[in-house]
């Protein structure tokens, strides 16, 4: 991801339907966005906080393209590094069900564990996002949380189905 996304990520963050699951934004000084973002100077925040975690190795995101056109459709990484990384995503509505995002979790699990050696991942999904949960399902992740929590954390070891 860089700043030449500014305006794929306006249009991203600026949709409520991608920030309805959404956990809170924060910038890279830890002050919080309003979400969705009503502005490109908000949404240029998201891609600063991406750009100095990836800096300092605490988290990375990419811009998700069409390899046909270029065009920005979402974006997915990891907002933590560790012994577990938990991954995270986000796709601009016209784009979902047409396995965009699972290609990109694919390819993206398995650089974490080709190049960084990752053994572990997480998700925490609100139960109410099918689409999220379904993914999650696909690509071998399992709920690991009672019921009652919101989100769900969900895990998934490297080399599970799915992967």
């Amino acid at each position: 991801m860089s700043v030449e996304h500014s305006d794929g990520m306006f249009a991203l963050w600026s949709d409520p339907e991608v920030c309805r699951y959404s956990g809170p934004l924060i910038d890279a000084h830890g002050a919080p966005i309003v979400s969705p973002v009503e502005t490109r100077a908000d949404s240029d925040r998201i891609i600063d906080f991406w750009l100095r975690a990836a800096d300092q190795g605490t988290g990375c995101r990419w811009a998700l393209v069409l390899r046909e056109t270029g065009a920005f459709v979402g974006a997915a990484g990891f907002n933590a590094l560790g012994v577990c990384w938990e991954y995270a995503y986000h796709l601009a509505p016209d784009r979902w069900g047409q396995g965009l995002m699972s290609e990109a979790t694919t390819e993206l699990l398995g650089w974490a564990v080709s190049e960084h050696r990752c053994r572990e991942f997480e998700l925490f999904i609100d139960p109410a996002n099918r689409r999220s949960l379904a993914l999650a399902r696909r690509h071998g992740f399992e709920c690991c949380a009672p019921e009652s929590d919101r989100p769900l954390r969900w895990t998934r070891r490297a080399g599970a189905p799915g992967s």
